[in-house]
């Protein structure tokens, strides 16, 4: 096989100069791989002079490229014109769909793999290389075997749909031909289509040149180009070609490359709120009360201990989830015995020594639970053994095996078989207790503000509406409600997904107002800077942010959350955090156990959030199910368990405010600022962004919702 046969097996081009420089000592003086390792090194896969030369002169001397007029008889300057057959239409169709049906009968269109020749006739439409006199452009083309010598012809490129003149120089109605010249001005864009969709596109480039994409060899109107940008843009600026190849790896036509465009944003420096003059805010008389109860970042870890230095990597992380669930075990223990219902709690491994009569109640993970003809099956396991418990479904209680999720600790009460099953007529879930005491009041009214979900950077996230919020903290009210209400508010808690990341999910650079993480969070600190200075803000990490992604989240990574970390009044705490605010406590989640609530829990969904919220409160977790949606980090305790009760337990993600009391303890979830993404069209949720809910510190409950939703757009 020949050079030019060669390159194309390995889907790499050759321009006919850099052919003549190189044809004579292929195989000679180097071989194919080198000139490939050559090529490659440059970054390019079209061989032109200027590759051929550098090429060669590491080989020796380089040959002379033959003068214009000489060498071989395919490069003398001839104008070659393939002639319709009579009858036909000298005109292309405008559309269609099928190249074939596109060019009439008789008319051949040169492809890679074609030869060329003339003939003779009525007087046809051309597809020519142009006026011999006024150039010497080179194009090739190849025998449809791929074995025969290439045959090339000179002359000004131009593609024509109209009766080319007697003489063919060229010229004809302006509009018709798309040639190396200076068009007219009206000269309009044709595009003629080609194999597997690609497109054969001619357009007037910058500077009166016409650009011809998607030939096999393009040209800048003054010979084959010896550099790599094979083709303009819109902006005459040059760009490198990227190669369509057809069924049998032959090239057939370039096309650009497809470069993002830059986008340009706002990080909302020039966004500066002052408080408005005259306004008393009454929270900054009040003295500061708060307390991070737990932070995760606050925990230390210990190390697990392997028996030898020769452990593999495996078993390290076997004994983490080891040591984490016992963890859990232990810490979900303390919180059943709690309840003076459970009587008399033995382990597993001792159930032999338990009379069949004896009712006892055991403790364990669920590692799986079952449906049967009878009943519901469970296993059960703790650190002494594995048992299978069975509760009858005419038991009332037998109810709670829907609020059950994997891996869950429950507590079982009843009696032994003696057979390896353990037979239940009472299930007791971790759960909160009916009763709280009541804490003392406040001297005064303290707010709070709960948010979650803000999305900085999406092209969803409702400036607007977030802005005119933080100037109605500033004290642009409407009324003297919101007067008082603004004048007391002392404390703001952000739950999660401050900014809306990059690489969250596939496509989401295409909903990205601000492309670039850094400035995000540049952007979200620009706005929060303009939050009074009395108000402290507490900030936690959600799925989105820059962050661990697995629960729980220690916290923002420092080099990227450094501008919120400068603002005087912010706080990062961890997901999930414990916030004491004047003696009440505030539980703060990011809400992505949720997701599993709604997998394994019927009747639950994305938009009612709070409902999910309450079924992991009465599990005394944040996310009990392993290995599911939820990913957890193989740390050796676990910190998603609820151990304390709080009085207010707050979470987002779902994007879906709504609120719920139970047993003392009010769940809300606090909604989003950002509008309807098309993830959620897909997917059917109905996000309710821009609203604020105002909590009484004293009664850690609800004491308005302040809406701001008509600033949002696409709500």
């Amino acid at each position: 096989m020949g050079l030019i046969e060669d390159l194309m097996a390995n889907r790499y081009l050759i321009t006919p100069s850099a052919y003549y420089l190189l044809v004579d000592s292929y195989k000679k003086d180097f071989t194919l791989a080198e000139l490939i390792k050559f090529a490659r090194a440059r970054g390019t896969f079209v061989i032109d002079s200027a590759i051929a030369k550098e090429f060669l002169s590491g080989k020796g001397p380089a040959p002379l490229e033959p003068p214009a007029g000489e060498g071989p008889p395919e490069l003398q300057e001839t104008v070659e014109e393939i002639p319709l057959e009579s009858g036909e239409s000298d005109e292309l169709p405008e559309e269609s769909s099928d190249f074939a049906e596109r060019v009439p009968d008789g008319v051949h269109v040169a492809e890679p793999g074609d030869v060329m020749g003339s003939s003779g006739g009525e007087p046809p439409t051309y597809i020519s290389t142009g006026n011999p006199g006024e150039s010497a452009v080179e194009t090739a083309s190849f025998s449809g075997s791929g074995l025969g010598e290439p045959e090339y012809s000179g002359g000004e490129s131009f593609i024509s749909t109209g009766t080319l003149p007697a003489g063919g120089d060229g010229e004809g109605p302006v509009g018709e031909n798309v040639s190396a010249g200076t068009p007219g001005e009206d000269a309009p864009l044709e595009t003629f289509p080609m194999e597997n969709g690609a497109v054969l596109r001619s357009e007037p480039a910058a500077g009166g040149q016409a650009v011809v994409a998607g030939s096999a060899f393009p040209e800048n109107g003054n010979g084959y180009t010896d550099d790599e940008s094979y083709y303009s843009d819109e902006n005459g600026n040059g760009v490198k070609p990227k190669i369509v190849y057809g069924d049998y790896g032959v090239p057939i036509a370039y096309v650009g490359e497809e470069v993002p465009e830059e986008k340009s944003y706002s990080t909302y420096a020039d966004v500066v709120i002052a408080p408005r003059e005259g306004f008393h805010y009454r929270a900054r008389e009040i003295e500061d009360d708060w307390e991070l109860v737990f932070d995760v970042k606050n925990v230390k870890f210990e190390v697990p201990k392997v028996k030898s230095a020769a452990s593999k990597e495996g078993e390290i992380i076997v004994k983490v989830y080891s040591d984490y669930f016992k963890s859990r075990l232990r810490k979900m223990r303390r919180i059943l015995r709690e309840n003076p219902e459970l009587g008399s709690v033995i382990d597993i491994g001792k159930l032999g020594y338990v009379g069949g009569d004896e009712e006892v109640t055991i403790i364990g993970l669920i590692n799986s639970k079952r449906e049967t003809a009878k009943g519901f099956m469970f296993e059960v396991e703790d650190s002494t053994g594995i048992i299978k418990v069975f509760i009858n479904r005419n038991n009332e209680e037998s109810k709670k095996f829907f609020q059950i999720m994997p891996d869950s600790v429950i507590a079982f009460r009843g009696r032994y078989s003696g057979r390896g099953i353990f037979f239940a007529n009472r299930i007791y879930l971790p759960d909160v207790p009916k009763f709280k005491r009541d804490k003392p009041p406040l001297e005064e009214k303290v707010y709070a503000i709960l948010l979650s979900d803000i999305h900085v950077g999406s092209n969803k996230f409702c400036e607007k509406a977030f802005e005119r919020f933080l100037e109605w903290l500033n004290g642009e009210v409407n009324n003297r409600a919101e007067e008082e209400l603004v004048s007391r508010i002392k404390y703001m808690i952000i739950a999660g997904d401050v900014v809306d990341g990059i690489g969250i999910y596939p496509g989401q650079y295409n909903e990205l107002e601000i492309p670039d993480i850094f400035d995000q969070y540049e952007a979200l600190a620009n706005l929060l800077r303009n939050v009074p200075d009395h108000i402290t803000m507490f900030i936690g990490p959600g799925n989105h942010d820059a962050a661990r992604t697995a629960l729980p989240q220690p916290g923002f990574y420092d080099e990227y959350a450094r501008p919120l970390k400068k603002l005087k009044n912010a706080v990062m705490i961890s997901n999930p955090a414990v916030v004491r605010l004047h003696g009440r406590d505030f539980l703060i989640a990011h809400g992505r156990g949720i997701e599993d609530v709604v997998s394994f829990i019927p009747n639950r969904s994305h938009h009612r959030p709070a409902e999910a919220m309450l079924d992991l409160l009465k599990l005394r977790h944040l996310a009990p199910t392993f290995g599911e949606k939820v990913p957890v980090a193989p740390d050796s305790e676990d910190t998603l368990v609820i151990e304390s009760v709080p009085d207010l337990f707050q979470a987002g993600h779902v994007h879906v405010m709504q609120y719920k009391m139970y047993n003392g303890v009010f769940l809300i979830n606090t909604g989003t600022w950002q509008a309807q993404t098309e993830f959620q069209k897909m997917v059917n949720i109905m996000p309710t962004p821009a609203r604020v809910p105002i909590i009484d510190v004293e009664t850690a409950r609800l004491r308005a919702v302040v809406r701001f939703d008509e600033y949002c757009e696409g709500v």
